[in-house]
């Protein structure tokens, strides 16, 4: 199955998430697939923006563990140990640094690692059936690699209690929060707009923007490496396997 869809109009590349019987979980292929689209958007001059959105229900449900623990070998040594950065974390960052505006666009309820998803894009427009919550805690794991990017957006506090709480939160409680930039009941009429107002910005401006709020507000250099160590410590307690493992019916909470 295709996990995004791709599809072009007058210098906006809209990648639409397409497995909503699945509550649109993010996979190999869906990161696969976004890293293709923000491939797409960067090698295309034209290209002044990149939307996010999702059919379904849910924008994004974050890694599906109805099946167990996921295999992260790709980010471990021999050891077991992480060795690299994980490919959710290396979308994130580059969300947040493309030269290309990041918009999501969330109708549907954004969970786990969909939040984190919808908080690295540069502004989130929310619509009536937007709901945020950070559900990891619930399975005993850290939002390791989602946190700096909600809380770029909320503060650290802000974000450390709706993790704690695994608050609930809809369009007007992320507005407030600060995870949302817009709340509307007409979210295609809301990008339209935003999309105007973008127009007036060339691209050139919109990434030396970018890369100066990326040097005034640094990340350190090694927190990617240490948000996927503190992620895959977690997963790997038996604890956490356990309370994955009682899943009564299909839930993504990472």
């Amino acid at each position: 199955m295709t996990a995004v869809t791709l599809t072009r109009a007058r210098g906006v590349i809209r990648a639409r998430l397409e497995d909503p019987d699945r509550r649109n979980p993010i996979t190999a292929l869906l990161l696969t697939n976004l890293h293709a689209a923000l491939d797409a958007a960067e090698a295309d001059p034209g290209c002044r923006v990149l939307v996010l959105c999702a059919s379904g229900d849910d924008f994004c449900a974050g890694t599906d563990l109805s099946d167990g623990v996921p295999d992260t070998s790709d980010a471990t040594g021999a050891t077991g140990a992480a060795t690299e950065e994980l490919p959710y974390w290396r979308l994130l960052e580059r969300l947040t640094r493309t030269p290309v505006v990041t918009i999501a666009v969330v109708d549907g309820r954004a969970s786990a690692g969909g939040v984190g998803l919808a908080a690295a894009c540069d502004l989130v427009i929310a619509g009536p059936d937007a709901r945020f919550r950070l559900t990891e805690a619930l399975v005993g794991l850290v939002p390791a690699m989602a946190l700096p990017f909600v809380a770029r957006r909320t503060g650290e506090q802000r974000a450390f209690t709706a993790t704690l709480l695994a608050e609930d939160l809809d369009a007007a409680a992320a507005l407030a929060a600060g995870l949302a930039d817009e709340a509307t009941t007409d979210t295609e009429g809301a990008l339209r707009r935003t999309l105007v107002h973008l127009s007036r910005v060339d691209r050139d401006t919109t990434g030396a923007l970018k890369e100066y709020r990326a040097r005034l507000f640094p990340r350190d250099t090694h927190l990617g490496l240490d948000a996927t160590r503190t992620f895959l410590d977690r997963l790997a307690d038996p604890a956490v396997h356990r309370l994955i493992g009682r899943l009564a019916t299909p839930e993504r909470a990472a």
